[in-house]
């Protein structure tokens, strides 16, 4: 069973990510493998040295970032895999970026799509006073960039039954809790 948490920068979801993984491997007692995208170190590094200064590469180069992944994802045995983002963060960044999205989606669509995806949804302003210490972009291309970014996952969301929608301004217990039950309903 495939776990996917998506939302833009600052959203919060490796910290969700680790925790559904904890409860689910302690209370529920089920076999978890948290995993996240980039996922290879050598594309990684061609996505920082090359992909920031042509969005169609940077879409090619996480797009094949993620045949890697799931080729490594398929020889694993676990109960449950989370994953912290996947082809929909692909889809709403580069098409941000100015990329057709049907393009994207023509890329992906080979692609398992996870039982579940949690969107945590956040206002961009919110998020950049979350990674400002750590970001080293600029911020007002990084402010508008989000906000197209947020803008593109809750249209994703609108066509995609299995996306569930999280306020991730909310304080995180909160979000926790409802991400819990979406799991829930989908493990039992």
């Amino acid at each position: 069973m495939l776990i996917a948490i998506e939302g833009i920068d600052g959203s919060g979801k490796t910290t969700l990510a680790k925790d559904l993984v904890k409860w689910l491997e302690e209370e529920k007692k089920k076999k978890t493998l948290l995993t996240a995208e980039p996922f290879t170190e050598e594309i990684t590094k061609l996505i920082q040295q090359e992909g920031w200064k042509d969005p169609v590469t940077l879409a090619l180069l996480f797009s094949a970032d993620r045949g890697v992944h799931i080729n490594w994802i398929t020889k694993q045995d676990y109960d449950i895999i989370i994953t912290d983002r996947y082809y929909y963060s692909t889809i709403a960044y580069q098409s941000a970026m100015g990329i057709d999205k049907n393009w994207i989606i023509e890329v992906n669509k080979y692609f398992p799509k996870p039982e579940l995806t949690i969107l945590l949804d956040l206002p961009a302003e919110i998020a950049l006073t979350r990674i400002k210490k750590d970001d080293k972009f600029n911020f007002k291309e990084k402010l508008s960039l989000l906000q197209k970014v947020r803008e593109n996952y809750l249209n994703i969301a609108k066509l995609d039954k299995t996306i569930r929608i999280i306020d991730s301004t909310k304080s995180f217990k909160e979000v926790l809790k409802e991400a819990k039950n979406y799991v829930e309903e989908l493990v039992s």
